[in-house]
């Protein structure tokens, strides 16, 4: 049971984001940028201070502190593995910055940790907690308003190289301090999965050595063109396939997924069967989903919830049927924030699997 404190924190993360949320769907991601955004050049804003890894305070999660992304949902029969597990994964995660005028978030500001550690990280990165010690480090994030309504294409690349440079610099510190020569994952969501896209490619071009441990790379819910990874590692294709990398971003049947493919055409891979084939699997297949606010209050995760096909880049899925997975919602029917919510217990599932075909293949 999550102490009262966690649960109160849990109910104001979500009141907070739920208030903010307009009725309509349609108008759900345009929202946050049309209250805040950069009104001066990125050059002429002031650069909020560089987080020092050396410090707990800049790691949303590390194994050895008490965080949220060691919870398990209820009902399920799940524990926390970390403190036995073989694999560390770097996660990075969404935008949390909702709400502000600067280009960059400070590395630790209030709002953005309490929505990414009472939000993000139960429904995200606690997902590997079964297979993997979690390591999510805190990052001077471009602002949710600097991606929606940049002043100029320039100001937007240099607000994502800004976030970018922590990322890897805490990459760099979690494979030199705590990492000690362990197999790996990285996964991200969203503006994190901008980010792993170039981290892969700094991982396989800088650092070979440690690549030689990657297992795989869960980078979800962005676009992801396969021509910038292929040089360097392939798109699982099955199950079991490591030193590869896989995306989604999940649609309504019958929507619009072209927010997606106007970056180019996406890599998509099935999270029901961990395949790229066009194959549609049907929602019986579905393990386990969990709503916009978490596991938190749920008896057990809802089973069942939505089939999924990759068509054209896009993961088309049936709208699931419980309450909770109606906020948030993109236009033309994106099921954005809920990548992983609705393929929650299928993708733990498929890091077990993974992760032991690893250590069958591995000396």
């Amino acid at each position: 049971m999550p102490s009262v404190i966690a649960i109160i924190r849990q109910l104001a993360c979500i009141s907070v984001v739920s208030a903010l949320l307009p009725v309509s769907p349609v108008f759900a991601v345009d929202i946050f940028s049309g209250l805040t955004f950069p009104q001066t050049p990125f050059n002429e804003s002031p650069r909020p201070p560089a987080p020092d890894y050396s410090e707990a305070r800049f790691w949303a999660a590390l194994p050895e502190t008490e965080d949220n992304a060691d919870t398990v949902p209820a009902g399920m029969g799940l524990e926390d593995k970390q403190a036995t597990a073989k694999l560390d994964v770097f996660y990075i995660y969404p935008t949390s910055y909702l709400i502000g005028g600067d280009w960059n978030s400070h590395a630790d500001a209030f709002l953005p940790a309490l929505i990414t550690d009472y939000g993000v990280l139960p429904q995200q990165a606690a997902v590997y907690n079964g297979v993997a010690k979690v390591y999510v480090p805190r990052y001077r994030q471009a602002s949710q308003g600097a991606q929606m309504k940049p002043l100029s294409q320039s100001d937007l690349d240099k607000t994502l190289a800004l976030a970018f440079s922590d990322v890897q610099r805490a990459f760099d510190y979690f494979l030199d301090h705590h990492n000690q020569s362990r197999p790996f994952l990285i996964a991200s969501h969203s503006q994190g999965t901008t980010h792993a896209v170039p981290l892969l490619q700094y991982l396989f071009t800088e650092r070979p050595a440690d690549a030689k441990r990657f297992v795989a790379g869960y980078l979800i819910g962005n676009t992801v063109v396969e021509e910038k990874l292929s040089p360097l590692l392939p798109v699982c294709e099955t199950p079991t396939d490591t030193g590869c990398y896989l995306s989604w971003n999940a649609v309504a049947e019958g929507g619009d997924g072209s927010h997606w493919t106007n970056k180019g055409r996406p890599v998509c891979v099935n999270p029901l069967s961990w395949r790229r084939d066009n194959i549609r699997i049907p929602k019986s297949e579905n393990l386990g989903s969990m709503p916009v606010t978490g596991h938190y209050f749920l008896k057990t995760l809802h089973t069942g919830q939505t089939g999924a096909r990759c068509d054209e880049g896009i993961l088309w899925i049936d709208v699931p049927s419980a309450s909770g997975y109606s906020l948030a919602l993109f236009p033309g029917g994106g099921y954005h924030a809920y990548d992983y919510n609705l393929f929650w217990m299928n993708i733990r599932v498929n890091l077990e699997q993974r992760a032991q075909a690893y250590f069958n293949r591995a000396p």
